[in-house]
C-alpha cells in the first residue's frame, strides 16, 4: 500500500477526534506488513493523564487484533508544518512495532518522512524488537473469535441515491459506480469477464437492530434478522449481487445496486457458477 493512501486514511481520522480542549485534531493510520490499516485520532480528557494520542490509539488496535509486524505510520493534523508523535508515542511505537517509517503531514500538504531510530535514537527498557516476546505468535484459544474483527474499505459507492432517502423502487434499473481505491486497482485484473459480481459493503448509516422483528418487505410478518435482509444487524454488513456493465481503471460502472452513495465496500466477489445437472 502506498504511503499516499495510508497518510489520506489518517487525514480522514482526524475527523473522530475528540479534543474539546486543545482543538487540536490529530489523525493516525498504522499499516501492517500484511496489509492491514488501522486507524486512530486523539482523544481527550479533563483529566489531561487520561488523553491518548491518535498514534497510540492505532497502534493499540492493532495489537490488540493480533498484528505483530508494522510496515508504516502515518499522521496528520493542521498545523503550519507537519507534526511527529511526542515522546510517549515514539516510545510506544518502539516497543510494539519497531523502527518502522512515520509519515507526517498537514492539511497543506506538506508531508515529512522519517525512521522512528531517528526519533527515538536511544529507546527506553526495550533495545531490540527482535528480543521482544511481543512479536511470538499469540496462542489460539477456544475464546479467540470473539475479538473483535476489523476491517478497512476498498472502495466506496457513488449513485444518485441519497442516504437521507430510502433506495428507489426501480433502482434494478439503474446505475452505480464502484470507486475502488487506486492502489487496488490490479486486484480487478480479469474481472470484467464477469456478468455479475457481488459486492460486500458496509451499511454506515445503520444504528442498532433486533434480533426479531416485523419485516415490510415480507408483509410485515415477524422474522429473525438471520433469516432476512433487514439493514438493522449485528453487524451492519450488506451483500448485494449486481450487473457488471463495465470496468474502467479502477471504476467499476454496476447495474441493480441497492446501496446509497458514499456506502464503503468492504470486498468485491465474483458470483459461484451454477452446477449443471
Amino acid at each position: 500500500m502506498k504511503a499516499e493512501t495510508v497518510l489520506a486514511a489518517a487525514r480522514s481520522a482526524r475527523y473522530r477526534a475528540y479534543a474539546p480542549y486543545s482543538g487540536f485534531s490529530v489523525g493516525a493510520a498504522i499499516l501492517t506488513t500484511d496489509g492491514a490499516l488501522f486507524t486512530g485520532s486523539n482523544l481527550e480528557n479533563a483529566s489531561s493523564s487520561v488523553t491518548i494520542c491518535a498514534e497510540r490509539n492505532a497502534l493499540y488496535s492493532a495489537v490488540h487484533a493480533g498484528y505483530r509486524n508494522f510496515d508504516k505510520i502515518a499522521l496528520v493534523a493542521d498545523n503550519p508544518a507537519p507534526v511527529t508523535p511526542c515522546g510517549s508515542c515514539r516510545q510506544a511505537l518502539w516497543e510494539l512495532a519497531g523502527n518502522l517509517e512515520v509519515i507526517t503531514g498537514n492539511l497543506q500538504g506538506d508531508i515529512s518522512t522519517f525512521s522512528l531510530g531517528d526519533l527515538l535514537p536511544q529507546p527506553f527498557g526495550v533495545s531490540s524488537w527482535d528480543n521482544n516476546p511481543l512479536k511470538k505468535d499469540m496462542v489460539a484459544s477456544d475464546e479467540e473469535w470473539r475479538i473483535a474483527v476489523t476491517v478497512y474499505p476498498v472502495g466506496y459507492i457513488f449513485n444518485d441515491f441519497p442516504p437521507s432517502r430510502s433506495i428507489p423502487d426501480n433502482y434494478k434499473e439503474l446505475t452505480s459506480q464502484v470507486v475502488v481505491n487506486p492502489d487496488l486497482q490490479d486486484g480487478l485484473y480479469r474481472l470484467d469477464e464477469e456478468d455479475k459480481i457481488n459486492i460486500i459493503s458496509y451499511l454506515h448509516n445503520a444504528r442498532g437492530y433486533n434480533l426479531k422483528d416485523k419485516r415490510s418487505g415480507r408483509n410485515d410478518e415477524v422474522y429473525g434478522v438471520f433469516a432476512c435482509r433487514a439493514p438493522f444487524r449485528p453487524n451492519a454488513l450488506a451483500l448485494s449481487r449486481v450487473d457488471l456493465l463495465e470496468v474502467n481503471k479502477n471504476v467499476l460502472t454496476v447495474r441493480g445496486l441497492d446501496l446509497v452513495n458514499g456506502t464503503p465496500v468492504i470486498d468485491i466477489k465474483t458470483v459461484m457458477p451454477k452446477k449443471e445437472g
